[in-house]
């Protein structure tokens, strides 16, 4: 063998040496500041049975005494509906006349309100109480009106506004 063949598997020898060194006797000293297990102390626990739930409907939540009242809809047979709290941005939203929506893929909601002239003819964006929507030359009905849209700008240059 040439010198050239020899000199890789020395090397992985010598490697391998290196990792076996490191595993055998490899234990390793306990860090001074962990305290050494120890059993509780106090009093044995004592365990007690429950009797067995028969049904969903036999758990309450409410007083012993009180008694589930089913509302209209489970009178007549039908699912009961579920009920959406609002937030307060949102219920000031709607006094105002606007509408809460999704924005985009994230999830974010905002008030998008009516504009007083949506509709209307514009050739610029001053022209509207909004955004001057190019592809109608007429003032956006909403705003902010959300996704990608072609709109004149106040010099009256058409460009691409997109809002997410």
């Amino acid at each position: 063998m040439n010198r050239k063949g020899i000199l890789p598997i020395i090397g992985g020898l010598l490697l391998a040496l290196a990792v076996a060194g490191c595993q055998i006797g490899g234990k390793t000293a306990a860090p001074s500041d962990v305290a050494a297990p120890t059993a509780l102390q106090g009093p044995a626990v004592s365990v007690t049975s429950l009797a067995p739930i028969e049904s969903a409907e036999a758990v309450q939540t409410g007083p012993l005494d009180a008694k589930p009242v089913p509302d209209k809809a489970e009178k007549a047979g039908q699912a009961p509906i579920a009920v959406k709290v609002k937030s307060a941005s949102e219920i000031a939203c709607e006094k105002r006349g606007g509408h809460f929506v999704s924005v985009g893929r994230s999830g974010a909601m905002t008030c998008q309100m009516p504009t007083r002239d949506g509709g209307k003819q514009c050739t610029r964006e001053s022209d509207c109480d909004g955004l001057c929507l190019a592809r109608s030359n007429s003032c956006a009905p909403v705003k902010p009106l959300l996704g990608c849209q072609a709109i004149l700008q106040d010099d009256g240059r058409r460009v691409e506004l997109c809002i997410d």
